[in-house]
């Protein structure tokens, strides 16, 4: 195997995180060499996660992998919830999905990770990339004496083909809760074992629970904690409960995979529980912890559950990994291409740092509450843990499934005058229509369209063309100018309030980037953007709302990018 010297960035294992980010990088003209000390067929075949929520499959669009994602998986867009044999649809999973619909994707994507991973490694290698595959990380350090532009000196090993030695600018740790990068780099976790136990399993089975195939299943019980029922991909059902007290006192040597699905059944009742098939299994215990530092020296990073560890009781697993991968790819690339001031990459940990320290906050309630178990905050609040599941969740649903994940604090969140969107937060989606055509397009789709990965985009609210088209002509001149300042970093993108023969009749002359229609004004009132006004919205690359101002005010844009960027 021939041996590059010299690569942008060093990733560290190939699961889920690892190859969305060298596929990002890749996509943006940043070299990346992928390391996994597993060959495929010595990892779990079949399990871990199971389910993509709504904006992670939004986020995956950055790097356009929703779509292939999507002709493997299952769409759910339901759920059942039973106590004691009857249904109950006021909790659960049902009001997820009432929060999903502010996407398009408003559905869940039922599809384990194995097949998950396939998908990723499939564009990998269309990249004309392939994983090193029995490659392990004996050693790093931080370098820069050899003036080769890189900072990281690495060794790796192969148990047949011997050791190579690796130079980066940067390394990535993916590589899962016993991570060896975060262990070389000393880097420290905030931990908490916990006492909670759980048993999932995988395969072919079948139940006479009622709408057993919507997507997704609760069922509270007394001995086996919240049932859970997922309706995964292929021919495959996903079951899964908590060892509770009771359970464990009756398996002091640990539990067989008879015994577990034996008690799957058990838990089920009334319902009937058949397994024809058995894919994959595990018994785990819960910890939660956070790394202090999700980057070090400035050139060692960590993501995924390298740098968090949780319960998969509200399956955040592989959805905050997408987070995480999302938010440090373009950071990272424009990082490598000499786009921005380090004050840009160090904002991936700031960022993902809170982030997963509220996630942990609430992941500690919820498995406890999914295991049985009362936390010391809500007692004497008169609710059983079933209850507290489904409070809980509710709390924090638009957290829990990405959409109100949002970065107030972040030295790229600007401010915002005359658009109502929370600077930090998602930015709405909406459909558009391009002149002529009667079938709209999503506003994140436009953006894309122009194939530029990792580029911001500056989208110009005109609203009305009898009162801003004048406005629009004088603002052109100034946003030009920073638009070519940083050749590759923006897309530019008008949109219109009304219908119009073209771009030159609504506005006296061409438009600037590409020209869109908000023909119901659902563009417009999403940004809540006054029509007789129009205003300028600034979207980072991963469609997170940045900043914004009137028409009249567009020297401000370039203000803001002066604070993080170089040129």
């Amino acid at each position: 195997m021939l041996t590059p010297t010299t690569v942008d960035v060093l990733i560290v294992g190939a699961g889920p995180v690892g190859l969305i980010t060298a596929i990002g990088l890749e996509q943006q003209g940043v070299t990346s060499l992928i390391i996994e000390k597993r060959y495929r067929d010595e990892q779990a075949t079949y399990g871990r996660a199971a389910s993509l929520f709504a904006r992670s499959l939004e986020l995956l669009e950055q790097v356009d992998l929703t779509e292939d994602l999507v002709q493997e998986g299952f769409i759910s867009r339901g759920g059942v919830n039973f106590k004691d044999g009857k249904r109950v649809d006021a909790r659960g999973w049902n009001l997820m999905y009432q929060h999903s619909k502010r996407s398009f994707h408003d559905y869940n994507l039922n599809l384990r990770q194995r097949y998950t991973e396939d998908v990723f490694r499939n564009r990998y290698a269309n990249q004309g990339k392939t994983v090193w595959e029995g490659w392990e990380l004996v050693q790093f350090s931080i370098d820069t004496t050899p003036d080769d532009g890189c900072n990281i000196s690495a060794v790796l090993n192969h148990s047949s083909l011997g050791e190579k030695h690796v130079r980066s600018k940067y390394i990535v740790g993916a590589d899962g809760g016993s991570s060896t990068v975060r262990r070389l780099a000393s880097i420290a976790e905030d931990v908490d074992p916990t006492t909670h136990q759980w048993i999932r399993i995988d395969g072919k089975m079948s139940t006479d629970m009622p709408n057993a195939d919507v997507g997704f299943g609760s069922i509270a019980t007394s001995d086996y904690g919240h049932i859970l029922w997922v309706k995964t991909d292929k021919d495959a059902h996903r079951i899964g409960y908590a060892l509770t007290p009771s359970l464990l006192a009756k398996y002091p040597h640990g539990i067989s995979i008879e015994e577990a699905t034996a008690e799957a059944a058990e838990g089920m009742k009334p319902f009937k529980l058949s397994i024809d098939r058995i894919d994959w299994w595990t018994h785990y215990k819960i910890k939660q912890s956070v790394v202090k530092q999700f980057q070090k020296e400035q050139f060692i990073l960590l993501a995924g559950d390298a740098a968090h560890t949780h319960s998969s009781g509200f399956a955040q697993g592989m959805n905050t990994g997408v987070h995480d991968a999302t938010n440090l790819v373009w950071k990272l690339a424009g990082t490598c291409k000499g786009w921005y001031e380090p004050c840009v990459l160090e904002s991936y940990a700031q960022e993902r740092h809170a982030a997963a320290t509220h996630l942990i906050d609430v992941d500690k309630k919820a498995a406890a509450c999914i295991s049985g178990d009362i936390p010391k905050e809500y007692a004497g609040r008169g609710k059983t843990a079933g209850e507290l599941v489904t409070a809980i969740f509710m709390e924090n649903v638009g957290f829990n499934i990405g959409l109100d994940v949002s970065y107030e604090s972040s030295v790229l969140t600007g401010t915002a005058s005359d658009i109502t969107v929370k600077c930090g937060g998602r930015a709405p989606d909406a459909l558009v229509y391009e002149p002529g055509t009667q079938l709209p397009i999503r506003l994140y789709s436009a953006m894309l369209r122009d194939g530029g990965f990792g580029r911001w985009s500056i989208l110009v609210f005109v609203g009305n063309k009898a009162t801003n088209s004048g406005l629009y002509s004088l603002m052109t001149e100034t946003l030009s100018k920073l638009v070519k300042r940083h050749p590759g970093m923006i897309r530019l993108i008008t949109i219109l309030g009304n219908a119009t023969g073209s771009a030159w009749d609504a506005l006296g002359r061409s438009a600037w980037g590409k020209f869109y229609l908000d023909l119901h004004g659902k563009a417009h009132s999403g940004y809540g953007v006054d029509l007789s006004q129009g205003a300028i919205a600034v979207l980072r690359p991963d469609n997170i709302f940045a900043f914004g101002t009137d028409l009249k005010s567009c020297g401000e844009v370039g203000a803001y990018f002066e604070k993080f960027t170089l040129n």
